[in-house]
């Protein structure tokens, strides 16, 4: 393969990029060419010690979506860096998909729990349970429901809290093994 077919491929195949970005990633690669050439390598020897276009377009397009997800924070840059890292192999799929669906797993349940813990004292308010006959028992049914909407409260802000944390995480993690495949 010759300078010019890589990086007509690494180019197209780099479209989704910001053209900056793009540009500098192609002045890179013809730079590497040119040391190499002066070296008294071959452009087709170059393009062997480089690797397949596909195979350096995926890497550096994982590694954009991780510092896309990483720079602005959204569920959209999150999935797009999933995404590119799954393509990368099929390693990938296995520890990359399992710990997320994993952790929306935990996280959901979490959810669920301190939803509830909200929701169910207000709908003792619509709904009293047949045993409102004695004060204590309402007073029970008070003072139970406001231990269970301050828990709630406390439960959803932890959570909230924890969610940007493990999202924090998922990144590294997920460029961990970026750079796992690339073998550094």
């Amino acid at each position: 393969m010759t300078r010019r077919e890589f990086m007509d491929e690494l180019s197209t195949l780099l479209a989704d990029l910001p053209d900056k970005e793009r540009l500098d990633i192609i002045a890179d690669y013809t730079e590497h060419f040119l040391n190499g050439i002066e070296d008294g390598k071959t452009e087709q020897e170059i393009a062997e010690q480089l690797g397949s276009p596909k195979a350096v377009a995926r890497e550096l397009l994982a590694g954009y979506r991780i510092h896309q997800a990483q720079t602005h924070a959204s569920a959209t840059n999150i999935g797009r860096a999933i995404l590119a890292t799954l393509s990368l192999g099929f390693f990938n799929l296995l520890f990359v998909l399992g710990p997320l669906m994993g952790l929306v797993g935990v996280l959901i349940a979490f959810y669920s729990v301190a939803a509830t813990l909200l929701v169910v004292p207000v709908g003792f308010l619509f709904f009293p349970p047949n045993v409102m006959e004695t004060s204590e028992n309402r007073l029970l049914l008070l003072f139970g429901g406001m231990a269970s909407i301050g828990l709630g409260g406390m439960m959803s802000i932890g959570l909230l809290r924890l969610t940007v944390w493990l999202y924090r995480q998922f990144l590294r993690y997920l460029q961990f093994n970026v750079q796992l495949i690339r073998g550094k």
